[in-house]
C-alpha cells in the first residue's frame, strides 16, 4: 500500500486530576484565536510539502554558444536541463562507444588476434584512421583502446567484421543493444560513425549510452579517460593522442567520446566533482572548440546551481515485518543503497511516493518488497528500492507474555 503518514489517538476518558503544579491558575479560552491561527499556519505548511507541487521550472540557463541540441542528466538519468534534446543528429564517432559495449559484449578475449580486414573507398578519403594495412594483425585490446582514444575508424571496422561477420550484422547487434539500453529514437547504419543516411539519434539517448557504457563497462572507462595509447601498428609502435582536448584543461571530466562529421561537431562528456556524476551531450556544433566550451559551461552550470542532497540512508530502517520461517522474529526493511537526489534550489517542494508491502505479511530475508520515488515539481529526482536484511528477534513484551503463557498451558495440559 502506499505510504502515508498517520497517528491515531485514543480518546482519554475517565482521566485522573492533574497534580496540583500543572493545574491552570485560570481558564485559557484568551488563546483560542491564536491557537486557531497557529493551526491553520501547520496546516498550509502541511499540504505545501505533502500536497501537490507546482510544475517545476529552471529559473536561469547554461550558456550555450554552438550547440544545436543539447542535454545534462545526472547519475540517476534524471534530466537536468536540455534543448531540443529528442532532435535527431548524427552521432558521428560517438557512434565507437556503443560499437565498445556490443564487443565486450560478444565476450571476445583481450588478446584475440584480429586480421585487418580491407577498408571501403568511397567516403573514406578524410576518415581518421591509426593506419592498419589491410592483411596485417592486431590484437582486440589494442584495436579498442586506439579506437576509444584516438577514433581510429579502420580500428571500428575491423572489430564490426570480427565480432558481427559484416559491417550490416553488426549494425543490427547495435541498434538491439541501444534498444535494451533504452535508445528508443536512435538508428545506427555502422560502427565508426560516418555519415550514413539514416545512422541518427538524439542527445537523450546518447546520454543514457554515455551513463550505461561507464557504469558496466570499466575498460571503456579506462580508455575514454586515458590522454594518450601505444600500439603496434603494421609492426611498428605508434603513439596516438586522445581526441577529448576538454581532458587536459578541466579536471573533473571523466570521458568520454569526440565525434565530428559534415553536420556538426559533437561531444559525449562526463564529469565528477564532489561525489556528484553529470553526463552532458551537445550535438551540431559548428567548431571543435565550440562543443568544448559548451560541455564545460554545462557542467559548470549544473555543479553550481543543483545541490546534492541525501534522500534515504543505506540500512536505514522503514518497518518490520514477521519472518516467514521462524515465529518470534523479524525482519527489517530497508534501502540497501544511499540515495542522493539532485535538487533545484528554489521554491518548489519535493515530495516522495512510498509503496511497501504490509507490515503484517510474512517476508524472508533479502526479498525486495517496495520502492520509494522521490520528485520536484513534476520531475523526478531519486528513485530507490526496499529490501528485507536479516531476520533478528522480536524483541516486544506482549510476545514475550504470550509465549510465557502458551508455554504455561502446554504445560498444565501435558
Amino acid at each position: 500500500m502506499t505510504f502515508s503518514s498517520v497517528s491515531t489517538f485514543a480518546p482519554r476518558t475517565a482521566e485522573k486530576p492533574l497534580h496540583p503544579i500543572l493545574q491552570p491558575s485560570r481558564p485559557r479560552t484568551h488563546l483560542f484565536p491564536f491557537r486557531f491561527v497557529a493551526c491553520l499556519l501547520l496546516a498550509a505548511i502541511y499540504f505545501a510539502l505533502l500536497g501537490p507541487t507546482a510544475a517545476w521550472a529552471i529559473s536561469s540557463q547554461p550558456t550555450i554558444s554552438e550547440a544545436q541540441a543539447w542535454c545534462i542528466t545526472d547519475e540517476t538519468g534524471a534530466l537536468l536541463a536540455s534543448s531540443s534534446e529528442d532532435e535527431l543528429f548524427a552521432p558521428a564517432s560517438i557512434t565507437k562507444v556503443l560499437t565498445a559495449c556490443v564487443a565486450l559484449d560478444k565476450g571476445v578475449a583481450p588478446d584475440t588476434v584480429i586480421t585487418i580486414p580491407q577498408m571501403p573507398e568511397e567516403g573514406w578519403e578524410a576518415a581518421q584512421r591509426a593506419g592498419y594495412t589491410p592483411g596485417t594483425t592486431a590484437t582486440f585490446k589494442d584495436l579498442l583502446a586506439v579506437m576509444l582514444v584516438y577514433s581510429a575508424n579502420d580500428a571500428a571496422y575491423a572489430i564490426a567484421e570480427y565480432v558481427g561477420g559484416s559491417q550490416a550484422g553488426f549494425a543490427q547487434m547495435m541498434n538491439e543493444k541501444a534498444q535494451q539500453i533504452g535508445m528508443t529514437n536512435s538508428t545506427f547504419k555502422n560502427p565508426h560513425g560516418l555519415e550514413e543516411e539514416g545512422h541518427l539519434t538524439c542527445a537523450r539517448d546518447l546520454c543514457l549510452l554515455g551513463r550505461y557504457a561507464l557504469t558496466h563497462y570499466p575498460l571503456i572507462a579506462k580508455w575514454v579517460h586515458t590522454p594518450q595509447v601505444t600500439v603496434p601498428v603494421n609492426g611498428q609502435d605508434l603513439t596516438f593522442s586522445s581526441t577529448d582536448e576538454l581532458m587536459g584543461t578541466y579536471k573533473p571530466l571523466i570521458g568520454i567520446k569526440t565525434g565530428k562529421v559534415e553536420a556538426g561537431c559533437t561531444f559525449l562528456g562526463a564529469a565528477r566533482k564532489n561525489n556528484v556524476t553529470l553526463y552532458t551531450c551537445v550535438l551540431g556544433c559548428a567548431t571543435s572548440d565550440g562543443r568544448f566550451r559548451d560541455t564545460r559551461n554545462l557542467m559548470e552550470w549544473a555543479f553550481s546551481t543543483y545541490k546534492n542532497v541525501a534522500v534515504t540512508r543505506a540500512g536505514q530502517t522503514v518497518q518490520t515485518n514477521p519472518f516467514a520461517f521462524r515465529y518470534g522474529y523479524e525482519v527489517p526493511v530497508s534501502s540497501p543503497v544511499a540515495t542522493h537526489a539532485m535538487i533545484w534550489p528554489d521554491d518548489v517542494a519535493c515530495s516522495y511516493t512510498r509503496t511497501l508491502t504490509s507490515s503484517n505479511q510474512l517476508l524472508s530475508s533479502q526479498a525486495t518488497c517496495g520502492a520509494e520515488q522521490w520528485r520536484q515539481g513534476d520531475r523526478i529526482v531519486a528513485a530507490t528500492s526496499f529490501e528485507t536484511g536479516w531476520p533478528q528477534p522480536s524483541f516486544r513484551p506482549y510476545r514475550w507474555t504470550f509465549d510465557w503463557a502458551a508455554h504455561a498451558v502446554a504445560r498444565k495440559v501435558a
